[in-house]
């Protein structure tokens, strides 16, 4: 864990005597989640399943993540949010690995805003593609490339239950000052449209700068 004063919550939720909710999250992202020493404190919580496991708004090193994919407890996992948990300077293969384990359960996976570059993506596609009953899934603010949108894309073509879904703007699409050129973007978004279209109906589906899909504004359909 990165040193520094870390302001950090851990909450958990329960139903009938059994963990099955943890949410830790960070004050400042300048210091990072005390991922081992928050799952020790509730070590013997943990000896049930986990449903929920949300580690937001911090900074995870190489053991927190490869910690992730080893807890037994994290094996039945419907919810995984990692939103704002930068991983760009973290190897992905641990990651994959717990979305290969969880990939029976897992319904709702949220790596918005981790920062993931295109070159780590392979480590997670073949774990993501597995995940037979995701119906949530949220990557924008990514960096990805178009070619790697489309190989993520062609990765999800067995996720049938997916209802939502979030893209980031191909980093073709962006300015000088990392902001959409609408004239590149259109048709680059068209174009990874069609390739979805091309093994699977989307339902909603947002790629690059859109609402929050909560708000029920238009996606790209």
């Amino acid at each position: 864990m990165k040193g520094g004063k870390v302001h950090q919550t851990c909450a958990c939720h329960s139903r009938s005597s059994v963990l099955t909710s943890l949410v830790i999250t960070n004050d400042s992202v300048s210091n990072s989640l005390s991922v081992k020493g928050c799952f020790q404190l509730q070590e013997r919580c943990l000896q049930n399943p986990l449903e929920n496991l949300e580690l937001t708004c911090g900074y995870l090193l190489e053991e927190d993540v490869k910690c992730l994919s080893q807890y037994p407890s994290l094996g039945y996992l419907k919810h995984l949010n990692l939103s704002y948990v930068p991983l760009f300077r973290v190897s992905l293969e641990h990651l994959g690995a717990l979305l290969e384990k969880v990939a029976a359960t897992l319904e709702t996976l949220i790596l918005e805003g981790c920062q993931i570059h295109y070159s780590q993506l392979s480590a997670i596609l073949p774990g993501l593609s597995c995940c037979s009953q995701l119906t949530t899934f949220y990557f924008g603010r990514n960096f990805m490339s178009v070619d790697a949108l489309k190989d993520l894309l062609r990765h999800t073509s067995g996720l049938s239950k997916l209802s939502l879904e979030t893209y980031p703007a191909p980093w073709e699409s962006l300015n000088s000052l990392v902001h959409v050129d609408w004239e590149i973007f259109t048709p680059l978004r068209a174009e990874l449209m069609r390739t979805l279209r091309e093994i699977r109906q989307p339902r909603r589906i947002f790629i690059g700068p859109t609402p929050c899909p909560s708000c029920g504004s238009s996606p790209t359909v």
